[in-house]
């Protein structure tokens, strides 16, 4: 059995978006008693050219009693209400898909039994079911955000709903400020090793470059791609998801905005052997190419991309990646989170969206058996996390089951291997 009510002192290894998310979220179930502290080091970068949210997002910025006009002011984020695929079916310039957030008003769309006849209706007259979200209208007009904001405030109803397009620094920057003004610790060191107990093996101290050892009673990796205690330390077994995921590379770079004011979709543009994505933020649009090195190399893709956008691209640094997960990310007194606990290509904003499930479960958990935790809510914690993530695996999988058939990568792709 795991007590977590006489556990004093939980440390955050990382100081990255999902960290103080953690953090933040351990301070609100815990109280006063315990002590919550983020160890990050300061040359350790904060990956990301941009990043989106799903619904979820808001709802634990609402959980955390951080309100959404602070965070935007705060953060320079923008309102997101979906994602636009892009050339993913005809690679034509018509070729456009939109996968919104919409808010069902059952007075123009009622339900029956789990059924929308209006949902059949419009397929019938060839409109896409996307479009009961008016969403889609905002978007194509390039509406405002300050327009936007004020939708959202007029207490009217709306048919669609918006998360945020944001920068991961300044959303990092600003949780950190809420997590100090809350009583959150925050040590700037290196960690360098973790001391386990050799009877239980569980991890008592965390061992820094500069410092003294940290003692600890609960763990959380959050250390992203280092995964410098769930794979370096603790050995944990990985389950890869690249026979299904063939992509394994990402050239992230900046790029203008193309139009008046920052677009409101994610977009996703499908090029020859994968698809850009990009983010818009208040100053500049974050933006990658994920792609499959069988198909691409590095020279090819980067040649591609500015063919592409019609300029120079001046890429920031390749990230190299295998899609997978861990299969057990809550072992003893250790949890991983965020990507260091799984990883598939960014496709509609998975990865921090699986990271705000995998923190509201572990919470709830928490709570729902009373702080002790005995090794059966272990494994159901853990076998939901394999199964989010097997989920998420043939998700993104789907969306290469296409008639795009224009080079070798997207002639593969429809007979590709497909998940039991």
């Amino acid at each position: 059995m795991l007590n977590v009510r006489d556990s004093q002192r939980f440390a955050v290894i990382g100081g990255g978006t999902a960290g103080w998310i953690m953090a933040l979220e351990l301070q609100r179930i815990l109280g006063p008693e315990a002590t919550v502290t983020v160890i990050s080091a300061p040359e350790i970068p904060v990956v990301g050219v941009g990043e989106g949210g799903i619904l979820n997002f808001m709802q634990a910025l609402d959980r955390l009693n951080i309100p959404l006009l602070e965070f935007m002011q705060a953060t320079g984020a923008v309102h997101k209400l979906g994602f636009a695929y892009e050339r993913w079916r005809t690679n034509t310039v018509d070729d456009c898909f939109y996968h919104m957030f919409p808010s069902i008003n059952p007075e123009t769309h009622p339900e029956i039994n789990g059924y929308f006849p209006s949902f059949s209706a419009m397929h019938n007259h060839g409109i896409g079911i996307s479009y009961i979200s008016d969403g889609i209208a905002a978007a194509e007009r390039n509406v405002s955000q300050d327009e936007l904001t004020r939708y959202f405030l007029s207490g009217q109803k709306l048919n669609f709903n918006s998360s945020f397009h944001f920068d991961a620094f300044r959303v990092g920057a600003y949780l950190r400020q809420i997590a100090l003004q809350r009583g959150v610790i925050h040590i700037e060191e290196t960690v360098r090793d973790f001391n386990l107990d050799p009877e239980t093996g569980l991890v008592t101290e965390v061992l820094l470059r500069n410092a003294g050892p940290v003692c600890v009673d609960f763990v959380i990796d959050a250390t992203g791609f280092a995964r410098t205690l769930i794979q370096k330390k603790l050995k944990t077994a990985w389950y890869s998801l690249s026979d299904i995921l063939i992509m394994d590379r990402a050239i992230p770079f900046h790029l203008t905005h193309p139009r008046k004011n920052p677009d409101l979709v994610t977009r996703a543009t499908a090029l020859s052997s994968g698809w850009v994505w990009q983010i818009p933020l208040q100053k500049r649009v974050g933006a990658g190419y994920v792609f499959s090195s069988h198909y691409l190399s590095e020279d090819q893709a980067l040649t591609e991309l500015e063919a592409w956008h019609g300029n120079r691209i001046d890429p920031i640094r390749t990230i190299q990646f295998e899609a997978g997960y861990f299969e057990q990310v809550w072992r003893g007194n250790v949890m991983a989170i965020g990507l260091a606990s799984g990883f598939v290509e960014p496709l509609e904003a998975t990865s921090i969206g699986q990271t705000i499930h995998q923190i509201e479960l572990f919470c709830n958990l928490v709570i729902e058996n009373g702080f002790v935790i005995p090794p059966k809510t272990i494994e159901f914690f853990n076998l939901q996390h394999r199964q989010a993530w097997n989920g998420i695996g043939d998700f993104v999988r789907m969306h290469y089951d296409t008639a795009r058939n224009d080079s070798a990568f997207w002639k593969d792709s429809k007979q590709g291997k497909l998940s039991d």
